[in-house]
């Protein structure tokens, strides 16, 4: 396990502090999911329903049926797949699993060519910027993973060239990134979510 250090924003002090980037999703960050990430949310959730908001309501959180642990089990020991977490405070702030291997460029002027795959992005519930949550603790940890996405594009030798598929909620967050929405396929995700991919020019305007 390699830790780096990154910076993060106090929402409350509108000051950077320090934080610990960890190129793994360790026990102690599951721990916080099931036990920290799941307390604020099932709070959240409560808030929507005594609000009349259903879970096929817009505000409903698109991931509130993740399942961290079971994500990692999936693809642990494999060669092709990683993941990395935000720490503050000693609490974890987000986690993102990455697919190194499987997936290939679609843009027309990478079309075919490899990249890094974002399987999963998620940042903790107390630093969602919703109407039903609680002001935020921290911002620009989802940049900070996207930007730890692209350098690891860069040292596989894919030149910077990301992909995934958004959550519907999380459209505007990628195309505030850089990333360009192809759209929607039937036959993926039985056609709900889009799939979004950044070229090697716009990834080093993010960076």
């Amino acid at each position: 396990m390699t830790s780096y250090s990154v910076f993060i924003i106090d929402a409350s002090l509108r000051q950077p502090v320090e934080a610990e980037l960890l190129d793994t999703i360790g026990e102690r960050q599951l721990l916080d999911w099931q036990f920290q990430w799941r307390r604020t949310l099932e709070t959240y959730l409560r808030r929507l329903a005594e609000n009349g908001v259903t879970r096929q309501g817009l505000n409903w959180p698109q991931s509130w049926h993740w399942d961290w642990r079971a994500k990692v089990d999936e693809v642990r020991g494999l060669l092709g797949h990683t993941g990395y977490s935000v720490i503050c405070r000693d609490v974890t702030q987000g986690m993102m699993r990455l697919d190194l291997a499987s997936r290939t460029a679609r843009l027309d002027e990478q079309a075919g060519k490899p990249l890094v795959y974002i399987d999963y992005l998620e940042i903790a519930p107390w630093n969602w910027h919703e109407s039903y949550a609680d002001p935020p603790l921290y911002r620009g940890i989802g940049q900070v993973l996207i930007r730890t996405a692209i350098q690891r594009s860069f040292d596989e030798g894919f030149h910077g060239r990301v992909g995934l598929h958004s959550l519907p909620q999380a459209v505007t967050f990628y195309e505030h990134c850089g990333f360009t929405n192809l759209g929607t396929n039937p036959n993926e995700y039985r056609g709900l979510l889009p799939y979004f991919e950044i070229t090697t020019e716009h990834t080093r305007t993010f960076l």
